[in-house]
């Protein structure tokens, strides 16, 4: 009796394995750095960073540029769940400046914007 038990128990996690097995696949999700904009408004400059389609930690640099040459002003990692922040300033940013954001491999890179609310 035992043995005919084992045997339905293994039948069934058999039958089982195969129901599963028959299930259709999950779509692959796609994991997307977003950095869609930079704005610069007469004295306000605005950009957007977050992540399309997955959460992480993403590392982010708000770059300040002068002759020719870009430095790190201010830097930072942020958590986003399938989100992207929009952020704005304007007197404590650099006159002239770009953001960078890095996740995994992927990096982004925004065009140089002038910051008319700038102090300097």
């Amino acid at each position: 009796m035992r043995k005919l038990m084992s045997a339905l128990g293994a039948a069934a996690m058999l039958a089982a394995g195969l129901v599963a097995g028959a299930a259709p696949a999950q779509a692959a999700t796609t994991c997307t750095l977003v950095q869609p904009y930079i704005y610069n408004g007469a004295n306000l400059i605005m950009w957007g960073v977050g992540l399309d389609g997955c959460s992480g930690d993403v590392y982010w640099e708000i770059q300040s540029g002068s002759d020719g040459t870009w430095r790190v002003a201010e830097s930072g990692t942020t958590y986003y769940d399938d989100y992207v922040g929009t952020y704005y300033g304007d007197t404590e940013l650099p006159c002239y400046m770009r953001v960078y954001a890095k996740f995994g491999n992927q990096e982004k890179l925004s065009r140089a914007a002038w910051n008319g609310g700038c102090v300097g």
